[in-house]
């Protein structure tokens, strides 16, 4: 009885805090620890100080780029790309998309590649809620494979220590899984919707002269003279670190041995290549100044992830460490007979925080105390940035500002949104990948 007490006080403050939203959140956690050890006398747990440490080195290291014009520069990249396809849109849009977000570990640069995509969509006739869709998913779907996120910092920092899995071993299935998962989003939204020319919408904005279309296009010329050296040297400081992290995990010879004897963990490495990724970045800054770094929207919603983390996963490991024997005897039966549930969990879990970090600081390590394969968990975690099942996800209302056509929408029955196919074919293809190449690497 105890346990679905608690369980029940669980769900309501994670509840109330997606309600209350932003920071409250974490608040709403720490309300969690007070009623958890006050109240029920739980056993304490440590909050997780290893991914808390990994996501601050990491979103330093990103803020860094940003701060210095790297991100900017990637950016450029991604317009010279898509402005030489363009009538391969609605595909390459969201592959873009995946693979910026990848290489920042934020999912905040696709906003400067939405008005270059809608531009694209109505200068070539292509319906743009068809790209701009698949793009805004996809960018989500790209922080479940980049080791520069704060969710993934979060799942290696879990993972690693309570399961022994390693970063290189993740990424081997997440890479592929979700890559896959954001090209089947823009391959389904190839015939979405009407033809942009039928759209009554975009007819009405065009005749009363809010949408202005031009009958010839000038082939716009990306002027990459505007960035400095710093701006292009940063990003590649910044993948440098990020190609020597995957490759003292993918060869152990390669790293050092300690004193004791112990060879330096994966956790270390990678909080120690992205602060020295971010230090030298600092010393290349000629008109910023270090302390630029804490102002970028990279460092601030990293920030925000670690302090969700705090309340958050602190609660969650106090109800874990409290129930541990029903959930290993009663709960991990049923779990293990029936693993689509726990992926379905991760998926609707996924939709209500709509932060892949607030979820994984949930789902893994509940999976993790329930004994959940590692195959079955990371199909379940690759379901985490689908979260388009309701618009609740800042993105999904953000993005239908970026639509001058008026075709991206939020549906009159609220679930039909422009989101919800991508986003449903987009987590049925993750899920699938991942449990296949997971059950092929471990």
């Amino acid at each position: 009885m105890l346990f679905w007490i608690e369980l029940i006080v669980l769900l309501a403050l994670i509840f109330w805090g997606v309600r209350k939203g932003g920071v409250f959140l974490t608040l709403a956690g720490g309300i969690g620890v007070f009623i958890f050890t006050f109240i029920f006398r739980a056993q304490m747990s440590d909050p997780p100080l290893t991914v808390l440490r990994i996501i601050l080195c990491v979103v330093l290291a990103g803020g860094a780029m940003q701060a210095i014009g790297g991100i900017d520069y990637l950016v450029a990249i991604a317009e010279k790309i898509l402005r030489k396809h363009p009538k391969s849109v609605t595909v390459l849009a969201p592959i873009v998309s995946w693979i910026f977000v990848f290489c920042c570990g934020t999912g905040h640069i696709v906003w400067s590649i939405l008005p270059i995509v809608n531009e694209l969509a109505i200068e070539n006739g292509i319906r743009p809620e068809r790209p701009i869709a698949a793009s805004i998913v996809s960018s989500q779907n790209a922080v479940c494979a980049t080791p520069l996120a704060a969710a993934m910092a979060a799942l290696i920092g879990f993972m690693e220590e309570s399961a022994g899995v390693g970063l290189v071993q993740i990424l081997l299935v997440m890479i592929p899984a979700t890559l896959l998962g954001s090209i089947a989003a823009g391959v389904v939204m190839l015939k979405k919707g009407k033809e942009l020319a039928d759209d009554p919408e975009f007819q009405r904005r065009v005749a009363d002269g809010t949408l202005k279309i031009e009958e010839k296009h000038e082939e716009k010329v990306i002027d990459f003279s505007r960035f400095s050296k710093v701006s292009k040297a940063s990003v590649a400081v910044f993948m440098g670190a990020m190609v020597c992290v995957v490759l003292l995990g993918a060869i152990p010879a390669l790293r050092p041995v300690l004193g004791n004897g112990n060879k330096l963990g994966m956790t270390d490495i990678i909080q120690i290549f992205m602060l020295v990724a971010a230090a030298v970045i600092a010393l290349m800054m000629k008109d910023q100044k270090p302390d630029d770094i804490l102002s970028t929207q990279v460092f601030r919603s990293g920030v925000f992830a670690a302090v969700i983390v705090i309340g958050l996963c602190w609660m969650v490991n106090i109800f874990i460490g409290s129930q541990s024997s029903y959930l290993t005897e009663v709960v991990s039966g049923f779990t293990n007979k029936y693993p689509w549930i726990f992926i379905i969990a991760c998926y609707l879990v996924g939709n209500i925080t709509t932060s892949q970090a607030s979820t994984t600081a949930i789902v893994v390590p509940l999976g993790i105390a329930l004994g959940i394969s590692t195959p079955v968990l990371l199909a379940g975690w690759a379901t985490i940035g689908s979260h388009f099942l309701i618009p609740a996800a800042s993105e999904s209302l953000a993005a239908i500002a970026f639509d001058t056509a008026g075709t991206t929408k939020i549906g009159k029955f609220v679930f039909n949104t422009s989101y919800l196919l991508p986003g449903l074919v987009m987590a049925v293809v993750d899920a699938l990948a991942a449990y296949l190449l997971g059950s092929l690497v471990f």
